[in-house]
Protein backbone atom coordinates (compact mmCIF):
# COMPACT_ATOMS: atom_id res chain seq x y z
CA UNK A 1 0.00 0.00 0.00
CA UNK A 2 2.79 2.55 0.30
CA UNK A 3 4.76 3.54 -2.59
CA UNK A 4 8.70 4.12 -2.66
CA UNK A 5 10.01 7.29 -3.13
CA UNK A 6 12.61 7.35 -5.36
CA UNK A 7 15.08 10.17 -5.55
CA UNK A 8 17.83 11.08 -8.14
CA UNK A 9 19.55 13.96 -6.84
CA UNK A 10 21.55 12.54 -3.63
CA UNK A 11 21.16 15.99 -2.33
CA UNK A 12 17.67 15.63 -2.36
CA UNK A 13 18.16 13.08 0.00
CA UNK A 14 20.01 15.49 2.23
CA UNK A 15 18.12 18.10 2.12
CA UNK A 16 14.94 15.58 3.27
CA UNK A 17 17.16 14.26 5.97
CA UNK A 18 17.81 17.80 7.48
CA UNK A 19 14.25 18.66 6.98
CA UNK A 20 13.29 16.11 9.53
CA UNK A 21 15.79 16.39 12.31
CA UNK A 22 15.01 19.79 11.61
CA UNK A 23 11.22 19.05 12.57
CA UNK A 24 12.37 16.75 15.40
CA UNK A 25 14.09 19.36 17.08
CA UNK A 26 11.36 21.96 16.67
CA UNK A 27 8.63 19.42 17.99
CA UNK A 28 10.67 18.24 20.97
CA UNK A 29 10.76 22.12 22.08
CA UNK A 30 6.84 22.66 21.64
CA UNK A 31 4.86 22.69 24.31
CA UNK A 32 1.49 24.32 23.50
CA UNK A 33 -0.63 21.17 22.28
CA UNK A 34 -2.33 23.70 19.37
CA UNK A 35 0.71 24.53 17.98
CA UNK A 36 2.63 21.09 18.30
CA UNK A 37 -0.54 19.30 16.50
CA UNK A 38 -0.28 21.97 13.94
CA UNK A 39 3.65 22.03 13.49
CA UNK A 40 3.32 18.41 12.94
CA UNK A 41 0.50 18.74 10.34
CA UNK A 42 2.39 21.21 8.40
CA UNK A 43 5.62 19.38 8.83
CA UNK A 44 3.81 15.88 6.96
CA UNK A 45 2.69 18.71 4.55
CA UNK A 46 5.85 19.87 4.00
CA UNK A 47 7.64 16.22 3.68
CA UNK A 48 5.17 14.60 1.34
CA UNK A 49 4.17 17.82 -0.98
CA UNK A 50 0.75 18.13 -0.15
CA UNK A 51 -1.77 20.45 -1.18
CA UNK A 52 -3.73 19.91 1.83
CA UNK A 53 -3.94 17.82 5.67
CA UNK A 54 -5.97 17.06 8.30
CA UNK A 55 -5.22 15.82 12.12
CA UNK A 56 -8.00 14.21 13.58
CA UNK A 57 -7.48 13.63 17.55
CA UNK A 58 -9.19 10.50 19.13
CA UNK A 59 -12.03 11.62 21.80
CA UNK A 60 -13.50 9.08 23.63
CA UNK A 61 -12.09 6.12 21.47
CA UNK A 62 -16.07 6.56 19.94
CA UNK A 63 -14.81 9.03 16.70
CA UNK A 64 -11.94 10.96 15.50
CA UNK A 65 -12.67 15.09 16.10
CA UNK A 66 -11.33 17.60 13.29
CA UNK A 67 -8.44 19.02 15.50
CA UNK A 68 -6.94 20.93 12.18
CA UNK A 69 -7.33 21.42 8.48
CA UNK A 70 -5.43 23.33 5.96
CA UNK A 71 -5.74 23.21 2.07
CA UNK A 72 -3.42 25.37 0.53
CA UNK A 73 -5.07 25.53 -3.02
CA UNK A 74 -8.12 26.44 -1.67
CA UNK A 75 -7.03 28.65 1.11
CA UNK A 76 -8.17 27.12 4.20
CA UNK A 77 -6.78 27.07 7.63
CA UNK A 78 -8.78 25.85 10.45
CA UNK A 79 -8.17 24.90 13.93
CA UNK A 80 -5.13 25.00 15.57
CA UNK A 81 -3.78 28.13 16.42
CA UNK A 82 -6.40 29.67 13.50
CA UNK A 83 -9.03 30.42 16.03
CA UNK A 84 -11.66 29.10 13.09
CA UNK A 85 -14.12 26.41 13.97
CA UNK A 86 -14.22 23.35 12.69
CA UNK A 87 -17.70 23.27 10.91
CA UNK A 88 -17.15 18.99 10.14
CA UNK A 89 -19.16 16.11 12.60
CA UNK A 90 -16.49 13.83 14.07
CA UNK A 91 -15.59 10.74 12.12
CA UNK A 92 -17.81 7.46 13.94
CA UNK A 93 -15.02 4.57 14.37
CA UNK A 94 -18.45 2.39 15.26
CA UNK A 95 -21.70 2.28 13.70
CA UNK A 96 -24.65 2.44 15.48
CA UNK A 97 -24.78 -1.29 16.42
CA UNK A 98 -21.42 -1.22 17.42
CA UNK A 99 -19.87 -2.28 14.41
CA UNK A 100 -16.44 -0.84 13.49
CA UNK A 101 -16.32 1.60 10.89
CA UNK A 102 -13.88 0.21 8.10
CA UNK A 103 -15.86 2.55 5.63
CA UNK A 104 -13.84 5.61 6.13
CA UNK A 105 -10.33 5.65 5.44
CA UNK A 106 -8.75 7.61 8.87
CA UNK A 107 -11.21 4.91 11.24
CA UNK A 108 -9.93 1.56 9.20
CA UNK A 109 -6.27 3.27 10.20
CA UNK A 110 -7.60 3.49 13.85
CA UNK A 111 -8.70 0.08 13.78
CA UNK A 112 -6.12 -1.42 11.93
CA UNK A 113 -3.46 0.31 13.43
CA UNK A 114 -1.61 0.96 9.90
CA UNK A 115 -0.92 3.64 7.36
CA UNK A 116 -2.95 3.51 4.33
CA UNK A 117 -1.97 4.98 1.18
CA UNK A 118 -4.82 5.85 -1.64
CA UNK A 119 -3.14 7.01 -4.93
CA UNK A 120 -6.64 8.33 -5.85
CA UNK A 121 -9.93 8.65 -4.25
CA UNK A 122 -11.98 8.83 -7.49
CA UNK A 123 -10.62 5.19 -8.24
CA UNK A 124 -10.48 3.52 -4.96
CA UNK A 125 -13.07 1.04 -4.06
CA UNK A 126 -13.54 -0.15 -0.42
CA UNK A 127 -13.90 3.16 1.30
CA UNK A 128 -16.63 5.81 1.89
CA UNK A 129 -15.35 8.89 -0.21
CA UNK A 130 -18.68 10.35 -0.26
CA UNK A 131 -17.99 13.59 1.94
CA UNK A 132 -14.48 13.96 0.30
CA UNK A 133 -16.25 14.15 -2.95
CA UNK A 134 -19.09 16.30 -1.18
CA UNK A 135 -16.42 18.74 -0.26
CA UNK A 136 -14.79 18.48 -3.70
CA UNK A 137 -18.42 19.79 -5.77
CA UNK A 138 -18.84 22.42 -3.45
CA UNK A 139 -15.55 23.53 -3.65
CA UNK A 140 -14.23 22.82 -6.91
CA UNK A 141 -11.63 21.14 -5.49
CA UNK A 142 -10.53 17.89 -7.16
CA UNK A 143 -9.26 15.76 -3.55
CA UNK A 144 -6.90 12.82 -5.05
CA UNK A 145 -4.42 11.06 -2.67
CA UNK A 146 -4.38 10.40 0.64
CA UNK A 147 -1.57 8.95 3.11
CA UNK A 148 -3.33 8.23 6.13
CA UNK A 149 -1.13 7.68 9.15
CA UNK A 150 -2.01 6.63 12.89
CA UNK A 151 -0.84 9.09 15.28
CA UNK A 152 0.24 7.55 18.65
CA UNK A 153 1.54 8.74 22.11
CA UNK A 154 4.84 7.18 24.38
CA UNK A 155 2.90 4.39 25.49
CA UNK A 156 1.95 3.12 21.42
CA UNK A 157 -1.57 4.09 22.15
CA UNK A 158 -3.26 5.71 19.28
CA UNK A 159 -4.51 9.30 19.91
CA UNK A 160 -5.18 10.37 16.38
CA UNK A 161 -4.86 10.37 12.81
CA UNK A 162 -2.54 12.23 10.42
Amino acid sequence: MTQDVVITNPHDLTDRFEQLLGIGVALSRERNLDKLLEAILLAAKDVTNADGGTLYRMTDGRALKFEIVRNDTLGIAMGGTTGVKIPFPPLPLFGESGEKNMSMVAAWAVHNDKSINIADAYSERGFDFSGTKNFDRKTGYRSQSFLTVPMKNHENEIIGVL
